[in-house]
């Protein structure tokens, strides 16, 4: 009966946990052009976006942040603020679970960077090509923006891709990438 009931604790704690993860997002402090406002807007891509769960507050949020025009130099994710509305789901769909934690954000008057670490369990139809079977992954990226007009206009970012990859179950990476991806990572 007790291990009963510690099962389901545990799992009505689990279904709470990603709507409490969720930041909510906040007015920006200063004027747009400032340090201060384009560190909320990395903070609000980076800790609120990326973990807000519903669709229709992403896309609010979006178009809130992000230029319609938006320029990504990432060639996963198509261009334009769309193309972030229609990507983003995608990693909720493969991994249910997915979390952001931000670590660090620095900003210029006319930049901003975030370092956060991303993890999650691949569980739903697959990732970039990538089967399911549970696999979990945690893996840290940075995010470089443009700001203009007080929106994130231009995005450049770095994941690290051997370690999400070899957790992913990606076969035939060099033996030096594997070494590293088993060693504990030291934020």
């Amino acid at each position: 009966m007790h291990r009963r009931l510690a099962t389901l604790a545990l799992l009505a704690a689990t279904a709470l946990a990603p709507a409490a993860l969720a930041q909510t997002m906040t007015e920006p402090p200063g004027a747009p052009g400032t340090v201060a406002y384009n560190e909320w807007l990395g903070r609000t891509f980076s800790e609120v976006l990326l973990n807000t769960r519903d669709q229709a507050a992403r896309v609010r949020i979006l178009e809130r942040i992000v230029r319609t025009e938006y320029i990504q130099h990432n060639p996963l994710v198509p261009q334009g603020r769309q193309g972030l509305i229609d990507f983003i789901p995608v990693i909720y769909q493969a991994m249910p679970d997915a979390r952001f934690t931000l670590h660090d954000v620095f900003a210029t008057t006319d930049r901003v960077v975030t370092r956060w670490t991303w993890t999650g369990t691949l569980t739903g139809p697959g990732f970039l090509g990538i089967a399911p079977a549970g696999q979990r992954v945690e893996f840290d990226a940075i995010d470089v923006w443009r700001v203009q007009d007080g929106m994130l206009a231009e995005h450049w970012d770095q994941f690290d891709w051997p370690r999400a990859l070899i957790q992913l179950g990606v076969m035939g990476l060099p033996q030096p990438f594997r070494d590293v991806a088993a060693q504990p990572v030291r934020r």
